[in-house]
């Protein structure tokens, strides 16, 4: 029986015979020395179950994450770089926002990717002038402006909270209307050119009717 190796990078296991497949297996693991390399983010559990007594020499899995591998798996591996977590910034930004201290507070913020800590600052501080402030620097200054505002423009925050997930809306609309028009649901239901559109890629609102409205039109 040969071993299945979870990783996210052939090439060091390009070496001797072997066969690459794309998406699923096309191939039956099973000649001698040989290793079969399949790239695939969809190589489940149930997959290995499947082909790990198939497996002659080994089976190289390319992928992004590898399933969780169970006791029932056998000769399973999953490479170093696969099993490393994503990092945790919720203690530096809830440090950098919160401590009195705010040269600690530089330090420790400086470590979050600006973008995370641009949406926490927008959901715990209410003041126009530092949002203007971080504007002016974005992609126009280096980072460490940006982190310095936050760390030294900022006052501590008593009340942390985390950002709240914006409500994606599902509708698919026509070329030249923006998902944030808060006056997209009067056009859709009051003109008849947009409506039909959307009858058209098969996405209304709920409460439109399906048929398609005549729209008069001036001679």
């Amino acid at each position: 029986m040969g071993v299945i190796i979870f990783t996210d990078d052939d090439e060091r296991y390009k070496t001797g015979e072997y066969r690459l497949m794309y998406g699923q297996m096309t191939m039956t693991p099973t000649a001698p020395g040989m290793t079969y390399i399949l790239h695939s983010n969809k190589f489940s559990n149930n997959d290995i179950l499947y082909w790990q007594h198939l497996v002659s020499y080994r089976l190289i899995v390319v992928c992004d994450k590898a399933p969780k591998v169970t006791d029932s798996m056998e000769n399973v591996i999953v490479d170093q770089a696969l099993q490393v977590s994503k990092p945790n910034y919720s203690r530096s930004i809830r440090a950098g926002l919160c401590w009195t201290d705010r040269d600690r507070a530089h330090k420790v913020i400086s470590t979050v990717p600006l973008a995370l800590a641009n949406a926490f600052v927008k959901a715990n501080a209410n003041d126009m002038k530092l949002g203007r402030l971080l504007a002016k620097c974005k992609h126009v200054l280096p980072e460490s402006y940006s982190y310095a505002i936050i760390a030294y423009g900022l006052s501590p925050v008593r009340n942390f909270v985390w950002p709240s997930k914006t409500k994606q809306n599902s509708i698919i609309l026509p070329t030249g209307i923006r998902q944030t028009d808060r006056y997209m649901d009067i056009i859709v239901s009051g003109d008849a050119t947009v409506s039909n559109n959307l009858r058209d890629v098969g996405e209304l609102p709920a409460g439109l009717p399906k048929r398609k409205k005549v729209n008069t039109q001036w001679i």
